[in-house]
């Protein structure tokens, strides 16, 4: 029987690639915490973006408005739970995380059920508000202070509140710098 010498055959091919298949496979990390711990970050941003976006909308319009958090994102608030004469803020219906998430974002917080937003695009209500992840250790938080209406992101100290409890704004400290 006489060999070319022209390729490989088919059994040859196979036992590479399963190989560097297998190689392959031990030098790639396993970035699946980084994902959570991701994930959870652009959630606090998310949110805190949700709030800037209501505060452009109330100054555009020249008009106070209100808007809503829901346990997985920032909703126009309904006309009728808004008090008074107040609009709902347009455009700010913004979702907390990835359709391609990883895991859950937890929401808790102490926020009324409608922030109002002023004319000039004061945050007329406080609160703080706490993001949590089950695979990740940390937990975010927000806190809107008053009278002005600043709000801040920060790293919550100790367990995520549960379920129906409240958070303390006295829990979230100031992120440190990366790096």
């Amino acid at each position: 029987m006489k060999h070319s010498g022209a390729g490989f055959s088919l059994v040859e091919l196979m036992v590479t690639v399963a190989i560097v298949g297998m190689i392959a496979s031990l030098v790639v990390p396993n970035s699946s915490p980084d994902r959570d711990r991701l994930q959870l970050d652009a959630a606090a941003r998310r949110l805190q973006l949700g709030l800037e976006r209501a505060r452009l909308a109330a100054r555009r319009a020249q008009q106070a408005c209100g808007i809503s958090l829901g346990s997985e994102a920032w909703l126009e608030s309904e006309q009728q739970n808004l008090p008074g004469s107040l609009a709902p803020c347009s455009g700010i219906g913004i979702s907390l995380q990835e359709a391609f998430e990883q895991g859950p974002i937890q929401v808790h917080t102490n926020l009324p059920e409608v922030i109002r937003v002023s004319a000039n695009g004061l945050l007329l209500d406080g609160g703080t508000t706490v993001l949590s992840h089950a695979r990740v250790a940390r937990s975010l938080c927000l806190v809107v202070s008053l009278p002005l209406g600043v709000s801040r992101i920060g790293t919550y100290q100790g367990d995520p509140p549960v379920m129906g409890a409240s958070p303390r704004s006295t829990g979230c400290r100031p992120r440190a710098q990366d790096g």
